[in-house]
């Protein structure tokens, strides 16, 4: 039988401490009681001034790209982070509504899809999970209106 030399034990145990450690520090810490739901307050704004983003997932600039239209912006933000893409979808459920974003759908295959609608937007939100990080496309949107028919006109 062949034995294991310092270095590849070393490596082993390294990257056994590596995965330990990243393991504690994804999963969520209750302090004192608290619910996750409540943990939830120390999300930050996006570059939507009305979304709320997880401080547990950060943005790519890269891949990122946010336009004023009139006096709402638009665009695409792209966010990555090690967290669990359920509770990411979770996360955005519990916390959009309170900013005044209704839930239109919701979508789970191999990605999770999520259609919210405020006013005169629309906010698409897609979640996936990678090998190593989860990715996170946020895109928001205005909604055209709808014509109205014109006076004296019926309608079926």
């Amino acid at each position: 039988m062949k034995r294991i030399g310092p270095f590849a034990l070393l490596a082993v145990l390294f990257l056994s401490a590596q995965f330990t450690l990243t393991g504690c520090a994804s999963s969520p810490a209750k302090e004192g009681g608290t619910a996750p739901s409540e943990t939830a307050l120390r999300a930050s704004f996006s570059g939507f001034e009305d979304v709320v983003i997880p401080s547990d997932i950060s943005v790519n600039k890269k891949k990122s790209q946010v336009y004023s239209a009139g006096k709402a912006k638009v665009g695409l933000l792209t966010f990555e982070g090690r967290v669990e893409p359920n509770s990411l979808a979770d996360f955005f459920q519990n916390n959009l509504p309170r900013g005044g974003w209704k839930l239109m759908t919701s979508l789970k295959d191999r990605d999770h899809n999520l259609v919210f609608l405020k006013d005169d937007r629309v906010c698409l939100i897609t979640i996936s999970e990678g090998w190593f990080t989860t990715v996170c496309e946020l895109r928001v949107g205005l909604v055209e209106k709808a014509a109205e028919p014109a006076k004296g006109t019926t309608t079926r």
